[in-house]
């Protein structure tokens, strides 16, 4: 089971709010450049008024929960990769352990945005890749989970060799970009769910279904 977190609410500060007194006053508050900053809604709301597709931004929260789960997981053995809102692509080796902290989490997101690599020297454990997301999945194809695709059962999934596709933001619907890759849209619940959920149910489906 290979994951791509689709569409990820993962970016430094735009240019445009750079100067907006809430992204200066946070900024400084914890001794940081603006515009190596992460773009988080809780601490930039009033900033973020007027950016286009605010409601599916300044969210890294959720795939800070999401990297959690997946690399704490030792049934997860697959390939994992990070697509964010702005098209970049980012691999995660198996061997990450994000940190449970956000703040130390958030940390390493702006390093990685800034040097595009964590850690900056050795063996990345995190790094972007020069590629688009079409590059990435067109040998394999995308499998879309979305509340609206066709309903099959978790389990049916399990030994899917294309790559799984989970929405990592908030509000909205996924990127034209997205959409036109997939190959097939699958729905694993009658309900819809939030990103966490979805991992969740895929964990544990396809580690009961490696039991047997």
């Amino acid at each position: 089971m290979d994951i791509i977190l689709l569409d990820a609410s993962l970016e430094l500060v735009p240019d445009s709010i750079r100067n907006h007194p809430s992204v200066i006053k946070n900024s400084e508050r914890f001794g940081k450049d603006p515009g190596r900053t992460l773009l988080d809604k809780s601490l930039h709301y009033h900033a973020m008024t007027y950016l286009p597709n605010r409601e599916k931004r300044g969210r890294p929260d959720i795939l800070h929960s999401s990297l959690v789960l997946l690399l704490s997981e030792p049934s997860f053995r697959g390939d994992l990769y990070i697509h964010t809102l702005e098209s970049k692509i980012i691999r995660v080796d198996r061997r990450m352990r994000p940190p449970k902290n956000y703040l130390r989490f958030v940390g390493l997101m702006e390093q990685l945005l800034v040097e595009g690599r964590v850690p900056p020297r050795g063996n990345p454990l995190m790094e972007l890749l020069d590629i688009s997301l079409k590059e990435l999945v067109e040998e394999r194809g995308l499998v879309l989970l979305h509340e609206e695709g066709e309903r099959r059962g978790v389990r049916t999934l399990c030994g899917e060799k294309a790559f799984l596709g989970v929405g990592a933001f908030p509000h909205g619907e996924f990127s034209e970009e997205v959409t036109l890759l997939a190959r097939e849209t699958v729905s694993i619940s009658e309900h819809v769910l939030e990103t966490q959920n979805v991992i969740c149910r895929l964990l544990c489906g396809c580690s009961l279904s490696h039991l047997g």
